[in-house]
C-alpha cells in the first residue's frame, strides 16, 4: 500500500480502473453471458426443480470428493458416501469447521490441479486468521451471473448502472482531514466511499459525490451505509433518492434499515453470502429472504446436529455447488438463522425461506473526531494470532484483545493494531493479550464491542481488562498508540 499512498489521487483512480479490466475479464468473460441466461430462466423453478438439480450436482460433488480431495479420502473412511444422493442424506457425512479448513487449506484442493492456476481469494477473519479460498477460473463467470441475477437484478439493478459502495478497502488514508474521501473506478463507474471517515462533518462531502458521479445505487456493509445515512440525515442534508441499497458482509438491523431507507429514500434489500461462496440468500421486494439454491444446499442445525423445525434459530451449514476444485461439503459458516414458519410469498420465488438471521453482528467504533466507523471487519490478519477482538471503552480509545497462536510475538498484534490506525486514525488502541476472545451472552464471538452499545458486557471485560494489568506473565498490554 506504501506505493499507492504514494501516488496522485488521478493515478490512484487510473490504477484502479486499470484493475477492474482485468477484474471484468475473469468476472464477465467467457460463459458470463450463457450463465445469466441460464439463472434468468431457473429463477422460475418450483422446489422440485431446485432439489432435482441440486441432487444431481451434490451426487458428483461428494464423489469427486471422496475419490480426489485429500480431505475427504481421509476423514470420510468407514463412512457410506455413495448414499448421499440428496440433500436430505447429506447428514451422513460429517460437518466441517472454519478451523479445520483453515489448517489444512491445500488438503481441500482436488489432486494433481495447481494452485497456481487458480483463482484466489481471502476472507475477512471476522475474529481470527483470514482462510485462502480456492476457485476454477471457470466459476468466476458462473459467480457473478448468478450474483447479477439473483442479487442486483431482484433490487431492480444491475452491473452496468452507475454506482456505490462501502465497503473494507481502504483507499482513502485513515489521516485524511479533507476530501476526497473516495476514488472513482471509471470502468465500472463504481464510486468507492471510504466507510473509515464519516462523520456529522463529512457527510455533506459524501453525499455530493454521490451526485457528481451519478450514482444509481449503493452497495456494500448495511452498517456503513447506515452511519452515512445517520450522519447525513443528523447534519440535516437533503435526502438523495437512490433506485435500491443492497447490504451484506454484516446484519442488517432494524434501525439501519430505517436509516438507509428514509435518506436513500429507497428499499433496503438484505442479501447473504461469504467468501467461500457455500450459499447466497436475497431478500425480495416483499421482505422474504429467499435462498438461492443454484449456489448451495443450505441446513439449519440444532446443537446435536438434528435439523431445526420451522422458526427455531439453529447454526448455518452449507454445501457448495459451484466450487468442483475446493469443495466445501457440509460446511458450518458460523452464522444463525430459521426457517421461516410460512414458507409462502406474493412474489414469483418458490425457493425456502430464511429468517432471524442473525451473525457479524459487530458494533461502530467513534474516533475522537466523532467520526462513526461500521463494521472494521477487514483489517489485517496474521496466521500466528488465533482471534481478535476490537473493545471500545471510550470515543477515541480502545483495546485490541489478542489471542496468540503458533510463533506469536508482540510484533504480529503491532502490525494489525497499525493496520486500523491507516484505515481510520484518531484512536489511542491499547493491545492486550488474552487465552480467550469473549463472547456475547448468544454466544456469539464479535470482532467489535463498543462498551457503551453493550452494558450486560461491561463486567466480563473489567475483569479481563483488570487480569491484564495485574497479570503481566500471562497476559501482557504490549503496546499503545501515541
Amino acid at each position: 500500500m506504501e506505493l499507492y499512498w504514494r501516488l496522485p489521487v488521478f493515478v490512484q483512480e487510473a490504477a484502479l480502473s486499470f484493475y477492474a479490466g482485468y477484474l471484468e475479464k475473469a468476472y464477465y468473460g467467457d460463459g458470463y453471458e450463457d450463465w445469466r441466461q441460464k439463472f434468468e430462466n431457473w429463477q422460475t423453478w418450483s422446489r422440485t426443480d431446485a432439489e432435482a438439480w441440486q441432487s444431481e450436482r451434490l451426487r458428483a460433488l461428494v464423489e469427486l470428493a471422496a475419490r480426489r480431495v485429500p480431505y475427504y479420502k481421509m476423514r470420510w473412511q468407514g463412512i457410506d458416501w455413495k448414499s448421499v444422493r440428496s440433500p436430505a442424506d447429506l447428514r451422513i457425512l460429517p460437518t466441517l469447521d472454519k478451523q479445520s479448513l483453515r489448517q489444512n487449506e491445500r488438503e481441500f484442493i482436488v489432486e494433481g490441479t495447481e494452485p497456481k492456476s487458480l483463482w484466489m481469494d481471502k476472507t475477512s477473519g471476522t475474529t481470527g486468521s483470514a482462510l485462502r479460498i480456492y476457485q476454477p477460473m471457470s466459476m468466476l463467470p458462473k459467480w457473478w451471473a448468478l450474483v447479477e441475477v439473483a442479487i442486483r437484478n431482484v433490487a431492480g439493478v444491475s452491473q452496468n448502472m452507475p454506482r456505490a459502495m462501502m465497503g473494507s478497502r481502504t483507499i482513502v488514508q485513515g489521516s485524511a482531514a479533507g476530501p476526497p474521501y473516495w476514488r472513482f473506478n471509471r470502468r465500472w463507474r463504481q464510486l468507492y466511499l471510504s466507510s473509515y471517515h464519516v462523520s456529522k462533518n463529512t457527510a455533506a462531502d459524501y453525499v455530493q459525490a454521490l451526485h457528481d458521479y451519478g450514482s444509481k445505487w449503493i452497495t456494500g456493509y448495511g452498517s456503513a451505509i447506515a452511519a452515512l445515512a445517520e450522519s447525513a440525515l443528523e447534519a440535516g442534508i437533503k435526502p438523495v433518492r437512490l433506485r435500491a441499497a443492497i447490504v451484506s458482509g454484516d446484519t442488517l438491523l432494524p434501525g439501519m434499515r430505517e436509516s438507509i431507507e428514509t435518506f436513500f429514500g429507497c428499499k433496503c434489500f438484505d442479501s447473504y453470502g461469504q467468501c467461500e461462496g457455500v450459499s447466497i440468500a436475497m431478500e425480495c421486494p416483499q421482505g422474504r429472504m429467499h435462498v438461492v439454491p443454484a449456489a448451495g444446499i443450505l441446513e439449519i442445525l440444532r446443537d446435536d446436529g438434528s435439523p431445526c423445525g420451522p422458526d427455531e434459530v439453529g447454526e448455518i451449514v452449507a454445501t457448495g455447488l459451484l466450487n468442483d476444485v475446493m469443495p466445501l461439503i457440509r460446511y458450518r459458516v458460523a452464522d444463525y438463522a430459521a426457517w421461516a414458519e410460512d414458507q409462502n410469498c406474493a412474489c414469483d420465488n418458490h425457493q425456502p425461506i430464511i429468517a432471524n438471521l442473525e451473525g457479524r453482528v459487530d458494533d461502530y467504533v467513534i474516533t475522537s473526531s466523532g467520526r462513526k466507523i461500521g463494521r472494521l471487519a477487514g483489517f489485517r490478519r496474521s496466521p500466528r494470532i488465533h482471534s481478535s477482538q476490537f473493545v471500545q471503552d471510550s470515543p477515541g480509545h480502545a483495546f485490541l484483545l489478542v489471542r496468540a497462536g503458533r510463533d506469536y510475538s508482540a510484533k504480529d498484534a503491532l502490525a494489525v493494531r497499525d493496520d486500523i490506525l491507516s484505515r481510520i486514525g484518531g484512536l489511542d488502541i491499547v493491545i492486550v493479550e488474552v487465552p480467550e476472545i469473549p463472547k456475547t451472552p448468544q454466544g456469539k464471538t464479535v470482532s467489535v464491542v463498543r462498551l457503551a452499545d453493550r452494558p450486560e458486557m461491561r463486567e466480563t471485560y473489567a475483569r479481563l481488562l483488570g487480569s491484564a494489568s495485574n497479570h503481566t506473565s500471562t497476559q501482557t498490554a504490549v503496546g499503545a498508540s501515541s
